[in-house]
């Protein structure tokens, strides 16, 4: 196990130095300063000096660094705090302190302030040097994590999918140990990568697997998302105009004091208690479908909420569909969802949650309803139930494609 992993860590690492690195050095003292520098430039990194906390933070609001090598005293400020300031620039940057004074309390600091490593002068050059190539080798592993995860895979998926780029061809254990994965999930995650085409299983025994030509599997997902994004334009489009619709219906109930629900077509709900009452009770009442197309922050709030009931519908047998924006931030929580629920990227323009059950039952209402309890004129919500409208928007936001895709 201890030989896979470090061969698998020694990859990345080669991988990593293979593109020249540039290292912002920040000392006081010019004599460390050049002894820094020549180090790194031996081993073939560009960098950059820096004397004080000032001209470190000027550097790098002009130019990116991969790392930076800080002094935990400066003239003008602790390392510590560099460290932070420097953080914000670029949150990826490997940050390294280096201290003349060694204890305790500067180490803990150090690394609550966000430090990768902690060196304690005098050091051997190599010390400095595998630091340096180990967070780099990190940093690189998670760009490569993060840009699959994009691609609609889970954390486990990606773990699996990189181990055996490096590894080549592979058995399922093997691949849980250089992965980190445990073994029920990845026997799990194989079989989604084989489904989806990233990865091909060979005949045999033991079972082993291989890696499918990346070229033409990601090109695969590349395309797909050209797709999404064409047919995502339209239909925002077509949404924006059925939101206009219903904003003009509520427009027209503004002027009354009444506050509850009247009937006509579609009901109009005020007060957030309500709203949130009537969503428990719609979700209560679903029997063959729940579709949900709000924003991220929508559906945070949303599952916050009505997580369980949700979770509950799902393993009785009830199809959950959503339909939010997915971005960098979400996605982690995206590809939990996808374990349970069937989740599609849409790009949410207005601040609106709507809930469409059993293709007849509709809720859709502003998202300040959910976030605050303000009782103020602006919160509102509409309900349309055995109406045609609720079908109009279920067709219009493509939710019947899927159902024939599926069936």
């Amino acid at each position: 196990m201890l030989e896979t992993t470090n061969k698998f860590k020694s990859e990345f690492e080669a991988k990593a130095i293979d593109a020249p690195a540039k290292i912002l050095i920040v000392d006081d003292e010019a004599g460390m300063r050049e002894t820094l520098q020549d180090i790194l430039i031996q081993e073939g990194y560009t960098t950059k000096t820096a004397q004080t906390g000032k001209e470190a933070i000027e550097a790098c609001q002009k130019e990116t660094f991969d790392v930076a090598i800080i002094d935990v005293k400066l003239p003008d400020m602790d390392g510590t705090s560099l460290l932070e300031t420097l953080k914000k620039f670029d949150p990826n940057l490997v940050r390294i302190i280096i201290t003349g004074y060694p204890s305790l309390e500067n180490a803990v600091q150090s690394i609550n302030s966000g430090a990768d490593g902690y060196i304690v002068k005098p050091f051997k050059p190599q010390k400095l040097i595998e630091q340096i190539k180990e967070r780099l080798a990190r940093r690189q592993k998670e760009k490569l994590e993060n840009l699959l995860k994009k691609t609609g895979l889970s954390s486990y998926e990606t773990k699996i999918y990189l181990a055996l780029s490096f590894e080549g061809v592979s058995e399922a254990g093997k691949l849980s140990m250089s992965s980190g994965v445990p073994r029920t999930k990845t026997y799990a995650s194989l079989k989604k990568l084989v489904q989806i085409g990233l990865i091909l299983e060979i005949p045999g025994e033991p079972q082993r697997f291989s890696i499918a030509p990346t070229s033409n599997a990601l090109k695969n997902f590349v395309q797909n998302w050209k797709n999404d994004l064409t047919e995502q334009a339209s239909t925002l489009v077509e949404l924006e105009n059925a939101i206009s619709t219903l904003e003009s219906i509520q427009g027209e109930k503004q002027n009354t004091k009444y506050v509850g629900m009247r009937k006509e077509e579609v009901w109009s709900i005020q007060e957030d208690s309500e709203i949130a009452r009537m969503t428990g009770e719609i979700l209560a009442k679903a029997k063959v479908s729940v579709s949900i197309v709000t924003t991220e922050m929508g559906l945070i709030i949303f599952y916050k909420n009505f997580g369980k009931v949700l979770d509950d519908l799902a393993e009785s047998g009830v199809k959950i569909r959503i339909k939010i924006p997915i971005v960098a931030s979400n996605t982690s929580f995206v590809n939990e969802l996808r374990y349970v629920y069937q989740v599609e990227n849409l790009q949410v323009a207005f601040p609106i949650f709507l809930l469409i059950v059993d293709e007849n039952k509709l809720l859709l209402s502003n998202l300040k309803t959910y976030e605050q309890k303000t009782g103020s004129d602006q919160e509102f919500g509409l309900f349309s139930k055995e109406g045609a409208l609720s079908s109009y928007l279920f067709d219009l936001l493509g939710f019947n494609k899927e159902s024939e895709k599926t069936s």
